[in-house]
């Protein structure tokens, strides 16, 4: 018969270790992205395309620095 082989939990489902601090932060940070970036994308297609491109620049870095708070884990 088959022996059946127990694996270890994987990393990936174990329990999101957040504090209620950086994950507020992490939330507005997500919003005021998402906010910018739909105001940057109306305007590229409506407007000017110079202004919303440096309109989306701005909304990456509130991505960039949400992302790297989130890989940090801080």
């Amino acid at each position: 018969m088959e022996e059946q082989v127990k694996h270890p939990r994987r990393h990936n489902l174990e329990p999101f270790r957040d504090t209620g601090k950086m994950r507020r932060l992490r939330m507005w940070l997500n919003i005021a992205f998402m906010l910018i970036a739909i105001i940057g994308m109306g305007l590229y297609f409506v407007i000017d395309h110079q202004i919303a491109f440096w309109i989306l620049i701005v909304a990456s870095v509130f991505k960039f620095i949400e992302l790297t708070l989130r890989l940090l884990k801080l």
